[in-house]
C-alpha cells in the first residue's frame, strides 16, 4: 500500500473514532468544530490513518497540537497521548508510523 492511503484516514475510521470519543474533544470537551486528529505521528510523518493514532479534536485543540508536535512535552501532546494509551493498553507506538516494509 501506498504511503498516501495508508495516512488518509477513512469514513469508517473517522466514524469509529468519533462514537469512541463521543462526539467531543477529548481536550477541552467542544462539541462543535472537530477534527479527527493523528497524534503519535502526523501525516506529513507517515502517521497512519487507524483509530489507535487518531483522536477527535476542535479546532483550536488540534492547532495547538500541531504548534507543539516537536515538544513532545507538551501539555496538548501528553494528554492526547495518555489518552490513547488509556483506551488502548498496550499500544505499540512504533506501528503507528508508515513504513514501506510494512502490511499498511
Amino acid at each position: 500500500m501506498k504511503r498516501t492511503e495508508a495516512t488518509k484516514i477513512t469514513f469508517k475510521v473517522r466514524e469509529e473514532v468519533m462514537q469512541r470519543d463521543r462526539h467531543r474533544c477529548i481536550v477541552c470537551g467542544a462539541p462543535h468544530g472537530l477534527q479527527c486528529a493523528h497524534i503519535f505521528y502526523n501525516r506529513s510523518h507517515g502517521g497512519l490513518g487507524v483509530k489507535e493514532n487518531l483522536a477527535m479534536l476542535c479546532v483550536e485543540c488540534h492547532m495547538k497540537l500541531d504548534n507543539g508536535l516537536k515538544k513532545h512535552s507538551e501539555p496538548i501532546a501528553l494528554i492526547t497521548k495518555s489518552y490513547l494509551r488509556s483506551k488502548y493498553p498496550n499500544l505499540d507506538e512504533s506501528t503507528l508510523k508508515f513504513r514501506k516494509d510494512s502490511s499498511w
